[in-house]
């Protein structure tokens, strides 16, 4: 049982945060929780899946599943996806950062937004057929990093010195929680906030605002894991200006009530961004 993290190629780097390989076996696997709630974290991913193949829906653990393609994109997500894993789980994951996938996808994001299994044969063609066979194939994992980077660097696009006002907008996000207002960065940037909400929702597939409100519900996840610490302390930390704007929000985004988190934990496996909430 095995999940790998490895970086990308220097050319990648900016637009990569990196590469999980995964290789579990769950038949000799103790799996104690039969579904995992993905939760969203603000930045899109790409499988490639050259063992056994999972299921997901995005209405809830009770509800039938559908089964993923073999390569596949998960758009940016505001509400939560949940899988099931069985068999023999071999697959290579690509972590983007929050507006690096447009420089291989340029395209319009927000068309994928809440779209969990975009399917890359159909963006891509025959290469990613014969890009599976090769991860198949491959003797070690840092082949199959090899692989994917000589894949992926001969898709990538020329920088646009947009994404310097994306790059910029988001550290600063990720620097204070989610808190700032976009009236801020349009201060800080020179140009106008409708300008950079249509950058956001182009490469990126959500809004500033909405962004910068994952970010403030996933510091608050990361605070809920440490013992006897109350709502409220979390709320606050998290820059909420009280306790049920914060329920408000972590339900919108999570499915669940953050009262609840720990509780209904007990038959799911809450996971954002490769960590598990339990």
């Amino acid at each position: 049982m095995k999940a790998d993290i490895y970086q990308p190629s220097l050319p990648l780097s900016r637009y990569i945060d990196n590469y999980m390989i995964v290789d579990i076996d769950w038949k000799a696997v103790n799996q104690e929780y039969a579904v995992w709630r993905l939760i969203p974290f603000g930045q899109t991913s790409m499988l490639f899946l050259y063992g056994d193949l999972h299921q997901y829906n995005m209405e809830g653990a009770q509800f039938d599943m559908l089964q993923t393609r073999r390569a596949f994109m998960v758009g940016q997500l505001t509400k939560p996806i949940w899988l099931k894993f069985s068999d023999h789980t071999r697959l290579v994951k690509v972590q983007f950062k929050p507006g690096g996938i447009h420089q291989l996808l340029p395209v319009n994001m927000q068309e994928f937004t809440n779209v969990p299994s975009v399917d890359l044969e159909a963006v891509w063609g025959y290469t990613v057929n014969l890009l599976l066979e090769q991860l198949f194939e491959a003797t070690s994992d840092e082949q199959r990093v090899a692989l994917m980077n000589q894949f992926l660097e001969a898709r990538l696009y020329p920088a646009s010195g947009l994404i310097d006002y994306v790059d910029f907008s988001i550290q600063q996000l990720r620097k204070n929680k989610g808190n700032v207002a976009v009236q801020q960065l349009e201060d800080q940037l020179g140009i106008s906030s409708r300008h950079l909400e249509r950058l956001f929702r182009t490469r990126i597939g959500l809004s500033p605002k909405e962004l910068g409100k994952i970010m403030r519900l996933n510091f608050a996840l990361s605070r809920l894991k440490e013992a006897d610490i109350s709502l409220c302390a979390v709320s606050h930390d998290a820059g909420y200006y009280d306790q049920s704007h914060f329920s408000r929000d972590f339900k919108s985004i999570a499915g669940v009530a953050p009262s609840k988190l720990l509780s209904e934990s007990a038959t799911e496996l809450f996971v954002t961004n490769g960590k598990c909430f339990i």
